[in-house]
């Protein structure tokens, strides 16, 4: 990752520096393989949005023959006007159309890309596993990629382009106003002052003043934005662990304490949501009237030289549009100060994001080395995330058809253990040996099951060249699951309508099915009665005799299925 991505984010960033972040962000999607079709599509979306520009430059000298057509009660050039103004709206309409439908296709296709870059470094080198053992960590990845990417490329968009229209408006209107403002003469003291084009200047000054208020008044609001997004989505995760334990909580009767928890954290979600009402009304409050005394200082400063009868009607009404658009120009930060504050928040969650994927790829476990044997561990140690150590020495060699028992006390690292042999426990030392191109499956007491269609769910992690139904119905009614051959087409949620017990015989189809060189089973047959733990030993072994077996467990039943045993009580450093 590039070195900016090391930097704390916070709101007190420079304007630069805010451009800076959002290249850094915005650049994967801007320099990879979709970069022409991107350029093509912007460039095509800022000429018809220059072309509302000069829609709105032709509608200003529009105005100007308009009032004074009606000054001059001239019917038939207020008709011929009249016509003339359709045809500008039907183009600029057409303009609008045609830049709104280009710029959705843009960010639809940088989305898309953008998601699965993501969720490329979030999947690689396991980080979406390993960002647990890190002490700070970015909240809630899910919705980094599902909601901040989105908003990100929403806001460049919509920024970037209100920029570019904002700075081609201000410099075509500041050319017509000032032509048509003339020249401000008064005398101070001795001094005879003349200040040409003096309503271009007010404006200016106008504009300066209201940005610098607004953003003395709303600063705090980028905090309040990146907390709002926190709050809520801390508030949702609480919402999906009720419905994920729904049954562990029934039976606990717990619904008075869930209910406070839920409480307290939806009292943060109002309170802060309160916090940015009141800050955002402040804003408002100063927005409404500095757009409402918009609309009549020009005229009220133009108007002297109109009563005078140096200038005509159009000419003040132009006067009145062309400062408008120049004041509305140079206000580009005021009128988008909220997304602004938005996007800034939007920006440090996103760079929070990589930061913690960046860390989370750092914690690399053991590297597995090639030998001649299925698994050996020499001398391997294992800490905790503390640095504490939890177990040292531990060695072992297993050929083909081996079969380990690990057992030892709650607590003393045995499923951590298993985790160090598959790299993901980033505290170990030593050495872990495999044979090459061996396949190897972790089947732990709870067993994952996707939301997908039973067989995909049994198959699971196999996509391609499944087995027929046939074959898995068979395997279903040798572990006992006869009752589900009916169902294998049949999408829903598994691990909600199954019982463990079923989970951990689904389990078992799933090894049979992938047929791995090494089965690890973490207390794999916990839920199962006896007699049953023993014909789901017996198959693994009648079916795949050559694989070997690492299982940690405490029932003394299931010894008699493994030739070799790690008391892991002696092994406690």
């Amino acid at each position: 990752m590039d070195k900016k991505a090391k930097r704390q984010s916070t709101s007190n960033r420079s304007p630069l520096i805010w451009i800076k972040d959002a290249w850094f962000l915005a650049r994967p999607y801007w320099t990879g393989p979709d970069k022409y079709k991107a350029t093509a599509l912007i460039t095509v979306v800022i000429i018809f949005n220059l072309l509302m520009v000069a829609t709105s430059v032709v509608f200003n000298k529009w105005n100007n023959a308009f009032y004074n057509t009606l000054q001059n009660f001239d019917k038939v050039k207020f008709y011929q006007l009249i016509i003339k103004f359709c045809f500008i709206a039907i183009f600029s309409i057409t303009c609008a159309v045609l830049a709104y439908y280009f710029r959705k296709i843009l960010e639809i296709r940088w989305r898309r890309w953008l998601t699965a870059y993501y969720l490329d470094k979030w999947f690689q080198s396991k980080a979406y596993y390993k960002t647990k053992f890190l002490s700070q960590v970015s909240d809630n990845p899910d919705q980094r990629i599902s909601d901040d990417i989105n908003s990100f490329i929403v806001l460049v968009m919509e920024l970037s382009l209100g920029l570019i229209n904002a700075i081609v408006t201000l410099c075509s209107f500041s050319v017509i106003l000032w032509t048509l403002s003339g020249s401000l003469k008064f005398m101070l003291s001795y001094y005879h002052i003349v200040i040409p084009g003096y309503m271009l200047w007010v404006a200016i000054l106008y504009a300066l003043i209201g940005t610098y208020i607004t953003f003395k008044i709303g600063r705090p609001l980028i905090k309040l934005d990146y907390q709002q997004q926190a709050y809520e989505a801390d508030f949702r995760f609480g919402l999906m662990r009720i419905r994920e334990h729904s049954e562990n909580i029934a039976f606990y009767n717990g619904e008075t304490q869930e209910k406070i928890i839920l409480t307290n954290r939806f009292t943060n979600v109002v309170n802060n949501f309160v916090s940015i009402i009141y800050r955002q009304l402040k804003i408002d409050i100063f927005g409404i009237g500095y757009g409402r005394v918009a609309n009549i200082f020009p005229i009220l400063v133009a108007a002297p030289r109109y009563f005078a009868k140096v200038i005509q009607l159009g000419d003040l009404m132009q006067i009145a549009n062309a400062f408008g658009h120049v004041q509305g120009a140079l206000s580009y930060f005021i009128n988008a100060y909220s997304s602004l504050s938005g996007w800034r928040a939007t920006m440090d969650r996103l760079y929070g994001f990589l930061l913690t994927i960046e860390n989370a790829e750092k914690l690399d476990g053991l590297n597995i080395q090639t030998n001649n044997s299925y698994l050996r561990l020499d001398k391997v140690g294992i800490k905790l995330p503390n640095g504490n150590p939890l177990a040292k020495n531990i060695s072992f060699d297993l050929n083909s058809g081996d079969c380990l028992l690990i057992k030892g006390r709650s607590g003393s690292g045995k499923t951590t253990l298993l985790r160090t042999i598959a790299s993901l426990w980033p505290f170990a030392n030593g050495n872990i040996y495999q044979k090459n191109n061996l396949h190897s499956i972790f089947i732990t007491q709870k067993p994952y099951l996707p939301i997908d269609t039973l067989k995909n769910a049994i198959c699971y992690p196999q996509t391609q060249s499944l087995p027929n139904d046939a074959k898995i119905n068979g395997l279903l009614v040798k572990c006992s699951l006869g009752n589900l051959n009916n169902r294998l087409n049949d999408l829903a949620s598994w691990s909600d309508i199954l019982s463990i017990g079923e989970q951990q015989k689904i389990a078992f189809c799933r090894i049979l099915i992938n047929k791995p060189d090494i089965i690890y089973l973490d207390e794999a047959t916990s839920a199962l009665d006896e007699e049953t733990e023993e014909l789901m030993y017996s198959l693994i072994k009648s079916e795949l005799p050559q694989s070997v077996i690492v299982s940690v467990g405490h029932r003394s039943t299931i010894a008699k299925w493994h030739n070799h045993t790690l008391d892991f009580n002696k092994l406690i450093a």
